[in-house]
């Protein structure tokens, strides 16, 4: 009966100090020496590239013309970091600086993406590409997946229906743009088969190598779909960069 007891007790103390346990955080994880404050620009891009899901957070360029050339990093900051340059002496505090700065570009750009409405270029065109390749086919490819594994019938037939239409109406953009939010949030939405039919890339295997790490988060998988679906009508949408 003692057993029986301590062994739930045990297994509640094991996932409390799982729970509790502190997290890396990045200056464990890359420890910086005086130089590399001073290389302040390289420093700063090795670790955006390196805690970066894909390259897209940083919208696929320079890390430093990224962020300044978003907002992210302000004029204030760029000043502090070139004037750490030609310091003789790098104080405690320029390195508290330093690191809370880091820290800040690092959570800056991560994010989530979504479709806005102004992202879809040409939504009456895109329907009409899913719904061709979809039945035009045999050959697995992305808008075959997507309607036949990802959609639910009805939406499969809310699909199919704008795609007979003349134009779609700003309502109908609107929903078109809800149901593919919707889609590359599930689990399923991405198949590498389906997807090395449409190209065989960089940017393709990217994802493919991020998909085969097994367990991946909401937002993780969220990112990985998006691209995906870019990659797939790249001609239809905005780049990744100007989505929400």
């Amino acid at each position: 009966m003692k057993k029986l007891i301590i062994l739930p007790f045990l297994l509640f103390m094991v996932s409390c100090s799982s729970m509790f346990a502190p997290k890396v955080n990045l200056e464990e994880k890359y420890p910086i020496e005086e130089q590399d404050i001073r290389n302040w620009d390289e420093t700063i891009s090795y670790i955006i590239e390196r805690e970066s899901l894909i390259e897209d957070w940083y919208g696929g360029d320079n890390p430093i013309y990224y962020l300044r050339k978003t907002g992210k990093m302000k004029e204030k900051e760029f000043n502090f970091l070139q004037s750490l340059e030609k310091k003789k002496t790098i104080t405690e505090d320029d390195r508290k600086e330093f690191n809370k700065l880091v820290r800040k570009y690092v959570k800056k750009v991560d994010r989530t993406f979504r479709l806005k409405n102004e992202n879809l270029k040409n939504p009456k065109a895109l329907v009409d590409k899913m719904v061709a390749e979809s039945m035009g086919t045999r050959i697995d490819n992305p808008s075959r997946h997507i309607l036949e594994v990802v959609a639910s019938e009805k939406e499969k037939e809310r699909i199919v229906a704008w795609s007979k239409q003349t134009t779609l109406s700003d309502k109908d953009v609107k929903r078109l743009r809800k149901l593919l939010n919707k889609f590359i949030k599930r689990e399923e939405f991405f198949d590498v088969k389906s997807w090395q039919n449409r190209e065989m890339s960089g940017r393709l295997e990217e994802i493919i190598e991020i998909s085969e790490r097994g367990k991946t988060t909401k937002d993780q998988r969220n990112n990985v779909n998006a691209k995906a679906m870019y990659i797939a009508y790249e001609e239809y949408l905005s780049e990744l960069e100007k989505w929400r």
